[in-house]
């Protein structure tokens, strides 16, 4: 037994006396330990004075926290109030960990009725071990050795390597993964059927810590029909979207209209403060909860059964296409070509509505409901002909003869030509060069698409039957053979066709808009290092060379003709509505800045956001029914006499003119247009050569080839007199625009008007309608289905304007 502390304290004395050294080390040891608390004293004083209030909050922000609620995102509709986007109940299986029995037993009797109930197995361990082991342990290595090197799973680096594939999570490891939070449920498995989430359900009560929780699923009953406009949703992309008020398992639209209208269709999210202990559990609710705010309804001026139509017939032509054979000119080499891209905008020429807007290939959106299938992605993502794209707004290609409608504009407005003059097309002129005028080798020839010529020719006759040499001569100039013209020229042609919405984003809802490409001096100077030449000028005046053009530009400029020289912004939306049905205003932060409903007496009472009534100064307009009426923009005018509009479009009527089968201009080679059922069209056909990167992989195109591939465009309106509809129609590596276009727009023109096969089924006798639209000429084959079956095969397309 120890005497310490019995001992008297002079005896200590005593001893520490005669022994320096452990007088020594106690006093330092003293010194110590004060030297210790006062520092703590110091730094306790400190952080009160300096850091006081900011650790106080920091401990309240542990001790408090605010839950959101999600708020019901907006539905789409498409003008006739049909559904294009839509929320649908969908259920998850989640387990709370901690909620689930304590004892091992009682666990594993959850876990086995849940697996047998939802098909998630209980554990895979032994399975994935076994994979591993059954593989090539050397790359096992390498690959594991890799991912830890980069800091990434290793089982994912080997599944993704095809080396190891990575079986489903299994109910323990989804309980392990979310172990560290003990509170928040942990999805097990979505989208359960209903009648299954009800089984689970009733069954909770003998399953500790199984619930079942609601999810909206984002469903599109169209499908691949709108897939471009109406886009998809999937995770946040990056941690910037957490600071904008979203969490870490929201999922926002990804591209088209969900993409570009996230903020309108999100609305705002409702929030509860609460008390929580150490855990993460809610002890209690603090004041009020502020509800969710449901996100905008928006309606379209997309018509979706006109949208179908469309579809269905592009989609026939280009199967069609696929079957003609084309032969070389130069080799005779005969070949079915490759038609996989291809798109159709139709337009209301008076207020720039979309009606329609098809664009192939496409996908289905329903594939991202829950997640971002991996494989179908990647697929898609690496196709060529980029199905992931909204070709209508984002793809740009040589509009070709399209296009001459914009020289024929700008050179009777500056004078140039008259509507009348006749020039002589011999089927190709050569222009000397201007560095060596008398060197014939340096001359360079343009052609006409009729080698042999099309003759004396002015503005009618040319627009009519698309001349080529005509439209070099009036934008380029010309002075030979006593025949002189001036020219418009790039500058001044660049005025006018940026009039016409060419080169610039014309503002469309929709993301990703393209410009296209207006060449001017500048630009070739600065991207190709060369003045701008003469020939430059020919080629532009027919829509080639480095001029490029998305569909909807060229869409937009056959409405400028049609409506008399507007330029509206075209529009995909025709107004938005809240929950209660009042329409919408937003201003540019797409923050609301007015509501708007008609009143008892038809009036239009219009508040500000937060309710106060407010002047009408947004030109808010409901007719008799109280329909919301579309207000157009006009965001550019064209600066060209409605004379010469008149002579524009005199000659693009003259284009879909058929006499008689020895008499016709482009637009009626193969297909009759609708003057049988009192409609007159007009219209311009284009096939516009190109050289892209999908041309040069597979070898359609070089510099020792002399026909180069085309593609196939037309553009037109209808009625003629009280133009209702505009039609582009493209089809990418499709042939001669006549035949392979201007069909389509005719059909899609006849579905709009309802004549034809596309009248009312209830008019028809026996089952077949009185009569046909759009019947294919002698000089064509195919009729598409609708309703009747196809009948025969197009005969072999010719390469022509």
């Amino acid at each position: 037994m120890s005497r310490m502390g019995w001992e008297r304290i002079e005896e200590l004395e005593l001893q520490q006396q005669d022994d320096p050294g452990v007088y020594g080390r106690l006093f330092f040891f003293r010194i110590f330990i004060v030297a210790i608390f006062g520092l703590l004293l110091y730094r306790v004083y400190f952080l009160q004075q300096n850091s006081g209030e900011e650790l106080q909050t920091l401990a309240a922000d542990n001790q408090f926290a605010e839950l959101l609620t999600d708020a019901p995102r907006g539905v789409i509709f498409d003008r006739n109030g049909e559904l294009l986007a839509v929320n649908q109940p969908s259920f998850n299986v989640t387990i709370t960990p901690a909620f689930l029995p304590d004892t091992e037993e009682e666990q594993q009797a959850v876990y086995a009725r849940l697996s047998a109930l939802t098909g998630v197995p209980i554990t895979n361990t032994v399975q994935q071990e076994a994979l591993v082991a059954a593989a090539n342990p050397e790359l096992v290595g390498s690959y594991t050795r890799l991912a830890e090197i980069y800091g990434v799973s290793p089982r994912d680096t080997l599944d993704q390597a095809g080396i190891v594939p990575q079986l489903p999570q299994s109910i323990e490891g989804i309980v392990q993964e979310n172990s560290f939070a003990q509170y928040v449920p942990a999805v097990i498995t979505s989208g359960l059927p209903i009648t299954l989430a009800y089984t689970i359900e009733q069954e909770s009560i003998f399953l500790p810590g199984v619930r079942v929780l609601p999810e909206p699923l984002r469903y599109y009953p169209a499908g691949e029909y709108t897939a471009h406009i109406i886009g998809y949703m999937g995770p946040i992309p990056n941690e910037g979207w957490l600071d904008l008020g979203y969490e870490r398992d929201d999922r926002v639209g990804w591209s088209g209209l969900e993409s570009s209208m996230e903020i309108e269709l999100a609305g705002q999210k409702g929030v509860r403060r609460i008390v929580q202990d150490w855990t993460g559990r809610e002890v209690q609710q603090i004041g009020l909860e502020v509800p969710p705010v449901a996100g905008l309804n928006m309606h379209l001026t997309l018509d979706l059964e006109l949208q179908k139509v469309a579809s269905e017939i592009l989609a026939q032509y280009m199967e069609a296409n696929r079957n003609s054979v084309r032969t070389d000119e130069i080799t005779g080499e005969q070949t079915y070509p490759e038609i996989e891209q291809a798109v159709v905008v139709v337009l209301n020429p008076k207020t720039g509505e979309v009606l329609a807007m098809v664009s192939y290939p496409t996908f289905d959106n329903n594939r991202f409901q829950t997640e971002v299938p991996v494989d179908y992605y990647l697929g898609l993502a690496r196709n060529d002909y980029t199905p992931l794209v909204n070709h209508a707004i984002s793809g740009t290609y040589p509009p070709g003869s399209t296009f001459k409608l914009v020289p024929a504009s700008g050179a009777m407005q500056v004078g140039t030509i008259s509507p009348e003059r006749l020039l002589f097309d011999p089927g190709q002129i050569t222009i000397a060069n201007r560095f060596a005028p008398n060197d014939p080798g340096r001359a360079q020839t343009f052609v006409c698409w009729n080698r042999e010529g099309h003759g004396l020719v002015n503005m009618y006759t040319g627009i009519a039957n698309s001349c080529d040499v005509y439209f070099y001569k009036i934008t380029g100039g010309f002075d030979q053979d006593g025949e002189y013209v001036e020219g418009l020229g790039v500058d001044r042609l660049g005025i006018y066709a940026t009039q016409f919405g060419f080169g610039r984003v014309q503002g469309i809802e929709l993301p990703l808009e393209a410009q296209g490409n207006l060449p001017s001096r500048a630009w070739k100077n600065r991207t190709q290092g060369e003045p701008w030449s003469t020939g430059d000028d020919y080629n532009l005046g027919i829509g080639q060379g480095f001029m490029t053009a998305t569909p909807l530009q060229v869409a937009q400029m056959a409405a400028v003709v049609a409506n008399g020289g507007f330029l509206y912004r075209p529009s995909i939306i025709h107004h938005l509505t809240d929950e209660n049905g009042n329409v919408v205003i937003v201003d540019e932060n797409s923050q609301v800045i007015a509501r708007a409903h008609p009143g008892e007496d038809g009036e239009v009472v219009v508040t500000d956001a937060n309710g106060l009534v407010i002047p009408n100064t947004f030109n808010i307009r409901f007719d008799e029914n109280g329909n919301y009426i579309f207000q157009p923009e006009v965001i550019d005018s064209l600066d060209v006499d409605r004379e010469y509009l008149d002579v524009v479009a005199e000659g693009m009527r003259l284009v879909n003119t058929r006499v008689d089968e020895e008499k016709f201009y482009t637009g009626a080679t193969y297909v009759n247009w609708l003057e049988d059922f009192g409609i007159t069209t007009a219209g311009k056909t284009g096939t516009a050569e190109y050289c892209d990167n999908i041309a040069i992989k597979r070898g359609w195109c070089n510099d020792q080839k002399q026909v180069q591939p085309t593609h196939a465009w037309y553009v037109g309106y209808a009625p003629f007199d009280d133009p209702e509809i505009a039609v582009a129609v493209f089809t990418f590596n499709g042939g001669e625009g006549s035949a392979w276009s201007a069909p389509v727009a005719c059909h899609v023109m006849a579905a709009y008007f309802g004549v034809g096969q596309y009248a009312d089924p209830a008019t028809f006798l026996d089952g077949q309608p009185a009569d046909y639209a759009c019947t294919p000429t002698s000089q064509f084959g195919f009729r598409p289905e609708w309703p009747l079956p196809q009948e025969t095969l197009p005969v072999e397309s010719v390469n022509g304007n």
